[in-house]
């Protein structure tokens, strides 16, 4: 009966292993999130990408982890433009030699790049690192996504570990619930506050 019990045992264990072991391996070397940014840790926000922004902004002005160092580009820029080197806008810069006022063409996908992502570092001052965030607006707008991308030493800010294939399990998970509490939580209140006084002057 103990042999039994001890093969039982050992096979549970063994089949937990392996499970765990696969689920380990496509997190960290496939990852979950479609596109550009497959290992990203997400969230939907139900508020809008603007509002996001300025309740990121507001915290920035009393939140130590809302401010990374100078040197370091708090919100970017979304890289929107002409993509100069596409057939279409080579033509175009081609005839404007002998037209110089012909209008520049219709924006459409195959000659205007559209960024979805707006990059923002935050900061965790207790380890020094720069947590690399972003958001990115639903096609419902009242809904945003603001993900976890990567952390990185502030004195090798290009040397980044991306979060979900970078960090063993235990590790992982503890990145996640910090950026959760520090960051994620901190965003929702700020949008209720915000609310909150908006009802309260109506």
């Amino acid at each position: 009966m103990k042999k039994k019990v001890t093969l039982y045992v050992f096979i549970t264990l063994v089949a937990f292993l392996l499970f765990w072991g696969c689920e380990e391996f496509f997190r960290r070397k496939i990852g979950g999130f479609a596109g550009s940014y497959p290992y990203v840790e997400y969230w939907e926000i139900n508020a809008s990408e603007i509002e996001i922004i300025e309740a990121i902004k507001a915290l920035n002005q009393n939140n130590i982890n809302f401010k990374p160092p100078k040197n370091i580009n708090f919100i970017s820029e979304r890289d929107t433009g002409y993509k100069w080197h596409s057939t279409e806008m080579l033509e175009y810069l081609d005839k404007l030699q002998t037209d110089s006022l012909k209008p520049l063409p219709e924006k459409n996908y195959n000659n205007y790049h559209h960024d979805y992502w707006l990059h923002i570092n935050l900061y965790y001052p207790d380890t020094k690192e720069i947590v690399r965030a972003w958001t990115r607006p639903n096609f419902d707008t009242t809904i945003t996504t603001f993900a976890f991308h990567s952390l990185s030493r502030v004195n090798v800010p290009s040397d980044f570990r991306l979060i979900n294939k970078d960090f063993w399990y235990i590790e992982n998970k503890r990145q996640i619930r910090k950026f959760r509490r520090t960051f994620v939580e901190k965003i929702k209140e700020q949008l209720e506050k915000k609310k909150a006084a908006h009802n309260k002057s109506q």
